[in-house]
C-alpha cells in the first residue's frame, strides 16, 4: 500500500505521549544538518503510517521495542538518507535479547545498525539506516555532543511542537529536499512551491494529538522576522468568505483569501517583500503594468475594493474570482488589466489565461471565455460544507486542506 506525499500524509501514529524536546535524549542522535525530524511515542504504529509498506524499516520485527519512542530523521542530501533511532531502554553493559534479534535481522536485510549503550544520558538507543555513512555521522555527533538540538533555532522551534502523540519538524529553507516532487505537480509549478514553502518560516512543526487525519496543527517558527509568510499572515485579521456556496461540486483545487482590509494586506505584503529585499522588484512589476495598460495596479485595486479573492479549478477549467462591495453588471468582455491580480497578490493566483472578465452574483470572474462560460453552467452545483465562513487563508486540493483561522493553522489530509 502506498502512502501519500510526506508533507500531506504525515499521520498521527500513537496515543502515547511523546517526550518534550528537552526531555528526549533520542534527538541527540540526530545530526545537526537534518532537514526533517519525525518524533513519535510508539515505533511500529509510526512506521506503518509514515512509510510505504515496502520500506525496509517495516520489514523488521521489533518485539517489545515496537512500543518504544522513536525518531526518524532525514539528512540534508539529494537522496534524503533516513536515520531511525529507537529508545532501547536504560543503558546497560550488554544488549538485551530483543536488541540482538533486531540487529541480526538488520544484518540479514543489509541494513546498517548500531547499538549505543552509554553515549546517551541514561538511555540506550538502537540506530538503523540504509547508509553506513549516516550511522557513522550520528555516532560522531553523539560522541561530540552536537546534534540537531544545536542547529540554528531548532530548539526554539521544537518548543512549539506540542503534539501529545508525535510531532514532525521541517526545515523550511531545505524544502527542495523534503517536498515530494509530485506534490500538486499539476497545480503549482515546482519552483514556485519550493519558494512558497521556503519563505513561509524558518521551521514548521506538524503537531498530532490523536489518530485522526483531521485537525493536524501546523505551527511555524519565524523568529519574529517580517520576511516570513507565516509572520505576515499571523498579523492579518480574519475575513468573511462566501465562496463555498458558489463552488462547482467538481472543484479540485481551491485557494481562498478573505480580505477584511485589503489595504492592511497590501501594506503587510510590502513590508514582507521589503524584509526580503524584493520590494523594488515588486514595484518594478507594478510600474511595468501601468506603463503597458495605462492604469496602476494600485489604482485598479482601489477601484475593485476586494473583500475576497479566490482561485478555483474544476474539471479542466480555472478562474480567478474577486468579490467586492460593488454590485457590478456587464456581459463577457476583454479584461483590460490582465496579470494585475498575481502581480499584487503573488504567483499563487496566476492562471494560464485571464484575458476575459465577467460579473456573476457579486463576483468578478477572470479567465478565458470558455472557462467563464463553463463556470456559469457549473457554479453552485455543490456546497463545500467544510469550508470555514471566516479565515485568513484557505487551500483545498487532492492532497490536503489547509486553513489559517483567527488563531491556528490546521491541516486535514485527504
Amino acid at each position: 500500500m502506498k502512502r501519500a506525499p510526506l508533507i500531506a500524509a504525515i499521520l498521527l501514529v500513537s496515543c502515547a505521549r511523546v517526550s518534550a524536546p528537552e526531555e528526549a535524549p533520542l534527538l541527540r542522535t540526530v545530526p545537526s544538518r537534518a532537514v526533517a525530524v519525525m518524533h513519535f511515542g510508539r515505533l511500529e504504529p509510526a512506521l506503518e503510517f509514515l512509510l510505504d509498506s515496502t520500506s525496509v524499516f517495516r520489514q523488521l520485527d521489533y518485539g517489545r521495542l515496537g512500543d518504544s519512542e522513536m525518531v526518524l530523521s532525514y539528512d540534508y542530501s539529494a537522496g534524503l538518507i533516513p536515520l531511525l533511532a529507537v529508545d532501547a531502554g536504560r543503558a546497560g553493559a550488554d544488549t538485551s535479547s530483543v536488541v540482538r534479534k533486531v540487529l541480526q535481522q538488520a544484518e540479514d536485510l543489509k541494513l546498517n545498525a548500531l547499538y549505543t549503550a552509554e553515549l546517551l544520558p541514561r538511555r540506550a538507543a538502537l540506530l538503523l539506516s540504509t547508509s553506513r555513512a549516516a550511522i557513522d555521522e550520528a555516532l560522531m555527533h553523539i560522541e561530540s555532543g552536537v546534534s540537531v538540538l544545536d542547529a540554528a533555532d531548532f530548539k526554539e522551534a521544537s518548543s512549539l511542537a506540542d503534539g501529545t502523540a508525535g510531532n514532525i519538524i521541517l526545515k523550511n529553507e531545505s524544502a527542495s529536499r523534503w517536498l515530494p516532487a509530485k506534490l500538486l505537480k499539476a497545480q503549482v509549478d515546482r519552483r514556485e512551491m519550493v519558494k512558497f514553502v521556503s519563505g513561509a518560516a524558518q521551521w514548521t512543526a506538524l503537531c498530532f494529538n490523536d489518530l485522526s487525519r483531521e485537525g493536524i496543527r501546523v505551527r511555524a517558527f519565524t523568529g519574529d522576522k517580517r520576511k516570513y509568510l507565516a509572520e505576515f499572515i499571523s498579523a492579518l485579521p480574519a475575513g468573511n468568505s462566501r465562496l463555498a456556496a458558489a463552488l462547482p461540486d467538481t472543484a479540485h483545487f481551491i485557494v481562498d483569501l478573505p480580505l477584511k482590509d485589503y489595504k492592511q494586506y497590501t501594506e503587510g505584503w510590502k513590508e514582507c517583500l521589503d524584509a526580503r529585499a524584493d520590494l523594488s522588484k515588486y514595484r518594478g512589476r507594478l510600474a511595468g503594468l501601468k506603463k503597458r495598460f495605462g492604469k496602476s495596479p494600485e489604482a485598479w485595486l482601489a477601484d475593485m475594493a476586494p473583500l475576497e479573492l479566490a482561485l478555483v479549478r474544476w474539471e479542466s477549467s480555472e478562474l480567478l474570482l474577486l468579490r467586492s462591495g460593488h454590485r457590478r453588471k456587464g456581459v463577457l468582455a476583454e479584461n483590460p488589466f490582465p496579470g494585475y491580480i498575481p502581480a499584487i497578490f503573488g504567483e499563487l493566483f496566476r492562471i494560464a489565461d485571464d484575458s476575459c472578465v465577467a460579473f456573476w452574483e457579486g463576483w468578478t470572474l477572470f479567465g478565458s471565455a470558455d472557462d467563464i462560460a463553463a463556470w456559469e453552467d457549473a457554479a453552485r452545483s455543490g456546497m463545500l460544507k467544510s469550508m470555514p465562513r471566516s479565515s485568513k487563508f484557505y487551500m483545498n486540493n487532492d492532497a490536503f486542506c489547509l486553513v489559517a483561522d483567527g488563531k491556528n493553522i490546521l491541516m486535514d489530509v485527504n
